[in-house]
């Protein structure tokens, strides 16, 4: 039929193609804008090379502060060898640093360097500190425009969110099974 076409780019039946186009590139905005605000520290971690239990150590680290490796293995439920072979490979790229401990020079300290503590913080602030952080930098216009612009993105999809525009699952729902 003229004017329909399927999914992906392809104006449906009455839509303006510029239209749809506009459409299609605000999605994209919507969807870059989420993978940032939501991305996983975890997949950046895995992404760098490090594992779930590098990253659980430095966590450990940042949380509790510097620690002999007997103190580490303890609290991470580990046996020494497997934690000391974890650090060593962190301290290999930088990411943690073994001293003397200040209080008894025959053991050694094992902390996290500046990034680290960042990163950390990071995971646990979640999305909404990457949001504040981004904010931080914008003018209070910009701020407005920003809240502005959501505001009236999120009226739009409301008003055409009413019954009137559910898809034809939505009908279907709790509705008994028919057979032909």
């Amino acid at each position: 039929m003229p004017g329909t076409t399927h999914r992906k780019g392809k104006p449906r039946l009455g839509h303006d193609p510029a239209l749809v186009r506009e459409a299609e590139e605000a999605f994209a905005l919507i969807d870059t804008l989420r993978r940032q605000l939501f991305h996983s520290p975890f997949d950046e971690a895995r992404d760098a090379g490090l594992t779930g239990p590098q990253v659980r150590v430095m966590a450990s680290l940042v949380n509790r502060g510097a620690m002999t490796l007997t103190q580490l293995s303890r609290t991470m439920g580990m046996s020494h060898s497997t934690v000391s072979g974890i650090v060593d490979r962190l301290q290999a790229r930088g990411l943690v640093r073994r001293s003397p401990d200040a209080a008894d020079r025959r053991r050694t300290a094992i902390a996290v360097t500046d990034m680290v503590t960042r990163y950390v913080h990071e995971l646990e602030a979640g999305p909404a500190s990457r949001l504040v952080a981004a904010l931080a930098d914008a003018s209070s216009s910009q701020r407005r425009a920003v809240a502005r612009g959501l505001t009236t993105l999120r009226r739009l999809l409301d008003r055409g969110n009413g019954p009137e525009n559910k898809g034809p699952l939505a009908e279907r729902r709790g509705a008994p099974e028919r057979n032909p």
